[in-house]
């Protein structure tokens, strides 16, 4: 065998020391050939038609993950397996694909409870999925900064477009979609996710986002269920700041503080309160309502007193004066009124809280409306009595 061998060699040697070129030639289609096979394979095994083969199902769940990407706007985008699978670069795509070569060996070899066990685990464990999709993968599309960033620090290109990701460049790509930078521009969301501040925090973008490709819809809704979650196990150490609520000396200073040490995250938002900045208008009216900050402060589960929130009196210095033509002037006492009657028995039943808002007549009162509603001779004296008014 090895005589066999040594005579092939020889010829071989006896070929390239008679035909030079013609040699150099063959040794560079060959290795260009092999070149061209290899970056095929590369791609061929990194399409989404492949990797059905070892995720067939069409369903959701293990097993069917190409068929929910086919459902997103990932796929409507062009965005396939190994542009989130890989991160970004030549080297980070060659380990994504000597990652998929022990995918491959698992799929072979191990049992079927092993797989389901590891794509359960992708589906439903944030801290594992982070591993397969860690954070600068998501914000090299979505933000300009990393994106940026990276495509200095790292090789991109061989001349030889190995997948979308890679060819990334932003802002031009991001705006071509449609995509908002998440760091810096506001998203259109009833809910402020504030990304910058969660990722400084150390909160992974699968934290909130999870199954953001793989839930079957073409735009993944982040649960709410899980920042409620999340906020709650973290509110010892999340700092969140007081919110102010009005203006001047009356303006209303909300401790969040205070109000989770008694009560959990979850009781506010975001059923009472959306969890965006301004997204909530809170007007007099809705003092009396079971709505908003007064679904606790109805006197049933909190207090509903004006001084313990506002600082301060709520109502106007001295008292109310009513010019009347023809006779004199009415003067109203608020403090005189408050010691007798709740301010909710005439705010905003009665009466809006804004000045000239309704006009007084007699006749009204004499009809058990305005000041007629408590002067009627039963709470308070009569109407008729004009002296005990028109002093």
């Amino acid at each position: 065998m090895f005589k066999k061998i040594g005579w092939l060699l020889q010829k071989v040697w006896d070929f390239i020391q008679k035909n030079p070129k013609l040699s150099i030639l063959i040794i560079v289609a060959l290795i260009a050939g092999y070149i061209y096979m290899t970056l095929e394979m590369l791609h061929m095994t990194s399409v989404p038609k492949f990797c059905q083969l070892c995720h067939p199902e069409k369903k959701s769940g293990p097993l069917s993950e190409v068929h929910t990407w086919s459902k997103n706007i990932h796929a409507a985008r062009g965005v396939e397996c190994l542009d989130c699978h890989g991160t970004p670069g030549v080297v980070g795509y060659m380990k994504a694909k000597m990652g998929g070569l022990k995918d491959i060996y698992g799929f072979v070899f191990k049992s079927t409870e092993h797989k389901m066990h590891i794509l359960t685990m992708v589906a439903t464990d944030p801290k594992y999925a982070a591993e397969i999709v860690p954070n600068e993968i998501c914000l090299f599309c979505h933000t300009d900064s990393y994106n940026q960033k990276i495509r200095k620090e790292r090789v991109m290109s061989i001349g030889y477009k190995f997948r979308k990701l890679d060819g990334v460049v932003n802002p031009g790509f991001r705006k071509s979609v449609g995509l908002r930078d998440i760091l810096v521009e506001n998203i259109k969301s009833d809910i402020d996710p504030n990304h910058k501040k969660h990722l400084t925090a150390g909160v992974n973008c699968v934290d909130c986002h999870l199954g953001v490709a793989h839930a079957g819809e073409y735009r993944n809704k982040v649960d709410l269920k899980r920042c409620a979650d999340c906020h709650e196990k973290r509110k010892a150490t999340i700092s969140m700041a007081d919110i102010k609520i009005g203006s001047g000396e009356r303006a209303v200073t909300f401790s969040h503080k205070n109000h989770t040490a008694m009560i959990s995250c979850t009781e506010c938002h975001p059923g009472v309160f959306p969890m965006k900045k301004g997204s909530t208008k809170i007007a007099y009216a809705d003092h009396t309502k079971d709505v908003f900050c007064y679904s606790c402060h109805n006197n049933k589960k909190a207090a509903f007193d004006c001084n313990k929130c506002h600082g301060s009196s709520m109502m106007p210095k001295g008292p109310l004066t009513y010019k009347v033509k023809g006779m004199s002037a009415v003067s109203f006492s608020h403090e005189l009124h408050t010691g007798m009657f709740k301010c909710d028995e005439c705010h905003t039943k009665i009466w809006q809280m804004k000045k000239g808002a309704k006009k007084m007549k007699m006749d009204d009162m004499y009809a058990g409306k305005s000041c007629g509603k408590c002067h009627n001779g039963t709470i308070a004296f009569e109407t008729t009595q004009c002296d005990k008014c028109h002093k």
